[in-house]
């Protein structure tokens, strides 16, 4: 059985865009265990439930993990020592930035724990984080106008523990899900270009760091 370990961003996009259902349909097609933290959970479910604008959001989630379509791994998570190591790996004017959340950070522990087949996340500065640091450098450069430095020993004890981590953002999973078949209900209407590009617009404009450019690129060559 296949293993996907989700950050708490590509859920609130899936939810939002009206496409949870999606990870149903994908668990009993591929028999997927998808999973997620307890300090996830609480992000998704347990602080929406204390706001008004996202408490009903909370509640759908949470229906989700009680039909164990989520499941809640009972795994205690220490991301103490990771924390440590992330957010002080760049530095800006010599202050380090903090750069992951406790949810992403018990996220990649987790998955590295359970030896996990990916992490789900749709937040470019984790990905880059683990993928490709030196490119994600250059980047904070852009947007904070100011020379960053980093710190190698922190870097490098990071990616002892990140190597070997596969990342998927949201948007793969919809386009696997495009090419099973689980959209066709939709094709009636629309062209197979107008679905798949809506789909992954949708993803895009609710945080998913796919760009234009690969957007373009996946509709022109699957429609």
């Amino acid at each position: 059985m296949k293993t996907l370990v989700f950050d708490a961003g590509p859920v609130i996009s899936l939810v939002t865009d009206n496409l949870i259902g999606i990870l149903e349909e994908l668990k009993k097609k591929f028999e997927i265990e998808f999973i997620i933290s307890n300090s996830v959970k609480q992000e998704l479910v347990d602080n929406a439930l204390n706001t008004k604008k996202f408490a009903f959001e909370g509640m759908l989630i949470s229906s989700y993990i009680n039909k164990n379509v989520l499941k809640l791994s009972s795994l205690n998570i220490n991301t103490k020592d990771l924390e440590s190591y992330a957010n002080n790996i760049f530095l800006a004017s010599n202050k380090p930035l903090q750069l992951l959340q406790k949810g992403e950070l018990a996220s990649i522990l987790l998955c590295k724990k359970i030896n996990a087949d990916a992490l789900v996340v749709d937040e470019r500065t984790t990905r880059l984080l683990i993928e490709d640091p030196e490119n994600l450098k250059k980047l904070l450069e852009y947007k904070l106008h100011c020379k960053i430095k980093i710190n190698n020993e922190n870097l490098k004890l990071f990616q002892k523990i990140t190597k070997n981590i596969k990342i998927i953002r949201s948007a793969e999973l919809l386009f696997i899900a495009y090419e099973q078949g689980l959209f066709d209900k939709f094709k009636w209407n629309f062209s197979k270009k107008e679905l798949l590009s809506g789909i992954l617009w949708g993803t895009k404009l609710r945080g998913c760091s796919i760009s234009e450019e690969e957007i373009n690129t996946v509709v022109e060559g699957y429609s």
